[in-house]
């Protein structure tokens, strides 16, 4: 009998396209066969992100472009999983979507599939004890892979949806980790990339994340990177464990959200630009040359032009390697979204063009410093032009090197950096 078959098409954070590969594990081990060709699909999943509005928005288009495709599949399947599945839960039912799936709820798609060929089914239940420990992803990629090493999150930004969609904090086990870990090193995998909503508030019975980053550095895995950080529960022992291990990448990326104190005491971020200043202070000291990158929101309720000056002298100050900057979304549910004090959609928009403006002068500047350095670089695939070969620095800076050498997806170069294309950088080998 033939294997019916889904097709995945994954929106949104690191977590989320791990999350894709625990569901196509799961499926796969159920019977389900994964097609890569949404038009070979007897059903299309979209796992989703509920962080922004434009995010949601996207997917509510993509939903009515696919369904086209029931043309010529009069019994194709629709489901959205994911934080925006968690969030919309029983909304999102209709003619097209018959599947709802939260992040929590991934286990139970084998199911949830069944029931829904007679009748729409939405299962949002969130659940503290899953972590997903035990399925072994089905993984895009044969050189880098993400670990989650904790789920959920407990800090309850004022603008933030992810501690409603994704439930409370709960850390995977060390041991499990490092297995994890063990196993992609002898599979050949090159680098990892441990996940987290707040990575920095990993416990696991007093161990912390910088006892667990060295353990994971202690593995062999050439390269290790970890994402997202928080202010707040960044320490000094992390920032040291990166200093001192080799194999652990020299990047940082560390929101910021606001530069000015006020708003960042309304977004409930429990830190304060000082303190914030302090720790990429401090991981310069340690890692001369580290790459910083950051997020940041524009247009937050009540940020006064005074703030926006606050949060473009912070940028000035930190010259970020680059930064993913947004304008403030408004999230029903949450507390952010009952201020009565919004600010005008078409000033957000505005100072977000003008704190993007920025960025990228800066961006091009501190690129345009790299050069004559020397990067390790893992390769990726070709470049573009099809003459060289596209990778992505120890920075996490994509990085482009020109030549025929014989290399191939998943070596590592040595690379000098002799120019920049705005957002990569360009070099030679380097030997």
């Amino acid at each position: 009998m033939e294997k019916t078959s889904v097709y995945i098409e994954t929106y949104g954070c690191q977590m989320n396209k791990l999350d894709s590969e625990n569901v196509a594990a799961i499926l796969s081990e159920s019977g389900y066969g994964m097609v890569e060709e949404k038009r070979e699909a007897d059903i299309i999943l979209l796992n989703t992100c509920g962080v922004r509005e434009n995010a949601e928005r996207r997917i509510h288009g993509r939903v009515a472009e696919l369904s086209s495709l029931r043309a010529d599949r009069p019994g194709l399947m629709f489901g959205v999983i994911g934080c925006m599945a968690q969030r919309l839960k029983e909304r999102l039912l209709s003619h097209v979507v018959s599947i709802v799936a939260g992040p929590d709820s991934y286990r139970r798609l084998p199911e949830i599939i069944s029931e829904a060929r007679q009748k729409g089914v939405a299962d949002t239940v969130l659940d503290i004890a899953e972590n997903y420990s035990d399925i072994e992803p089905v993984r895009g990629d044969t050189h880098s892979a993400w670990v989650a090493v904790m789920r959920g999150c407990n800090n309850f930004c004022s603008y933030c949806i992810v501690p409603y969609t994704r439930g409370r904090e709960r850390s995977l086990a060390c041991d499990t980790i490092v297995e994890q870990v063990d196993s992609l090193v002898k599979s050949g995998y090159k680098e990892v990339t441990l996940l987290g909503q707040n990575v920095n508030s990993y416990n696991d019975s007093g161990i912390g994340f910088a006892e667990l980053l060295g353990k994971v550095a202690d593995t062999g895995i050439p390269w290790v990177r970890f994402l997202t950080s928080h202010p707040a529960d960044l320490s000094d022992d992390i920032l040291e464990t990166m200093s001192v291990r080799e194999n652990i990448c020299r990047h940082l990326h560390l929101p910021l959200q606001s530069g000015s104190d006020r708003v960042l005491k309304a977004m409930r971020r429990r830190y304060t630009v000082d303190h914030y200043l302090s720790i990429i202070d401090k991981a310069r000291e340690l890692m001369p040359g580290i790459a910083i990158s950051t997020d940041m929101i524009f247009g937050f309720p009540g940020e006064s032009d005074e703030d926006f000056e606050e949060s473009l002298s912070v940028i000035r100050r930190v010259r970020y390697d680059y930064g993913f900057l947004y304008r403030y979304s408004e999230r029903e549910g949450t507390k952010a979204a009952d201020f009565d004090n919004h600010v005008p959609e078409q000033l957000r928009i505005e100072r977000l063009k003008a704190a993007i403006a920025m960025q990228q002068e800066i961006t091009g500047e501190r690129h345009q410093e790299r050069i004559g350095t020397v990067v390790k670089m893992l390769v990726k695939d070709r470049s573009k032009d099809g003459e060289g070969w596209y990778g992505m620095s120890d920075l996490s800076i994509p990085t482009v090197v020109n030549g025929d050498q014989a290399v191939a997806p998943g070596d590592f170069l040595r690379v000098r950096i002799t120019g920049t294309t705005g957002a990569s950088l360009m070099g030679e080998y380097f030997e």
